[in-house]
């Protein structure tokens, strides 16, 4: 009788302490920390895709405003490379990031985790006419701007293994995307390999020669958002309302309907135009395009980016990206919306896979 009591006892005090132990946990979150490569062509940060809609509209304040906890967004100059050291001393808790940054953090011991899937965006290759760069293989012996360290890199090298180059067969001279633009306005190099703002500058003088998808998706860059294991492990309810919200704005931007309009917001925070935007995301990859889920197309893409980066000597070890994601939060998000069958699972080709 006695034995039990006190075993009933502990029972009940376990669960007090557990209890208050979850308690004390929720209030201790007090700031969430976000971090992002400025992607803005003008005076306001920005970013892209459902982060870029939640930072304008502001949904994660008042997600969590009630709860007392603020959001904190930092927007690095240096991209990737910049993400990645605020990562490094534990200043963000998020980060949006291309395969290579974020390949090369995980991959010197960054304890990362993929929430979210982006995929398939075009680099493009821009080059002066002067240049008489007509096509990739003309590249061989040019000057050539590419942002080393971002997921630009990758996508080049692979772009010129499709012609039987690499990048010592020209002189690649490493600019950020703002410094790579101006160069190629003022005729200092030949080319510049970068992002969607490179096609604002076709015109009289310099030419869009080619695009990564033009060699297929799995020559695309495909990105990511990211949580420490830290702040996943503390405030997992926190992760799945982050979550839950980024996967409404990717539905909302797979809508063929809403292209006007969030390609509209998005101009006005880029300074990018419009047009860039409906063109970078055309209606019939739409759906393939916004698919947030963690499917056999984005590990298998990341898989193989992976393995480059170890080839290239740009990390010195890999690690299977099968085991880099954490699809739980994501899936919870498409059930919690009904949006299970709103994306198919995609495979290593970026068709869709037939089900069972």
């Amino acid at each position: 009788m006695i034995i039990n009591f006190f075993r009933r006892l502990g029972i009940a005090l376990l669960v007090i302490f557990v209890v208050s132990m979850a308690s004390t946990q929720a209030e201790e979150l007090k700031t969430i920390r976000i971090g992002v490569p400025d992607q803005s062509a003008g005076s306001k940060p920005f970013i892209g895709g459902p982060l870029g809609m939640a930072y304008i509209r502001h949904q994660l304040e008042n997600e969590f405003k009630p709860k007392g906890v603020t959001i904190q967004w930092q927007f690095f100059k240096g991209a990737g490379p910049a993400v990645n050291e605020a990562l490094a001393n534990r200043q963000l808790d998020f980060a949006y990031l291309g395969d290579l940054a974020a390949i090369i953090g995980k991959a010197n011991g960054l304890p990362t985790r993929l929430l979210l899937g982006s995929r398939g965006s075009d680099s493009y290759l821009a080059a002066t006419k002067t240049s008489g760069i007509k096509t990739l293989a003309d590249l061989k012996g040019k000057r050539v701007a590419v942002y080393r360290g971002t997921a630009d890199q990758l996508a080049f090298d692979r772009a010129l293994q499709t012609v039987g180059l690499s990048e010592q067969n020209m002189q690649v001279i490493n600019l950020d995307w703002n410094a790579g633009k101006a160069a190629l306005a003022a005729n200092r190099i030949d080319a510049v390999w970068g992002g969607m703002s490179l096609l604002a500058l076709r015109g009289d003088k310099i030419n869009i020669v080619a695009k990564s998808s033009d060699t297929g998706l799995r020559n695309t860059t495909q990105a990511g958002f990211f949580a420490t294991q830290e702040f996943i492990n503390r405030w997992p309810q926190a992760t799945q309302q982050i979550v839950n919200i980024l996967v409404r704005n990717a539905a909302e931007i797979s809508d063929s309907k809403n292209r006007q309009s969030w390609s509209a917001e998005m101009a006005q925070q880029s300074q990018i135009p419009q047009a860039l935007f409906l063109e970078q995301l055309p209606p019939n990859q739409l759906n393939f395009m916004t698919s947030p889920r963690l499917d056999a197309f984005l590990n298998g893409s990341l898989g193989s980016s992976i393995s480059q980066a170890k080839n290239e000597g740009l990390i010195r070890s890999a690690f299977d990206a099968s085991q880099w994601g954490d699809d739980h939060f994501v899936e919870q998000a498409l059930k919690a919306d009904h949006l299970t069958k709103h994306w198919p699972l995609y495979n290593t080709e970026g068709q869709v896979m037939a089900k069972d």
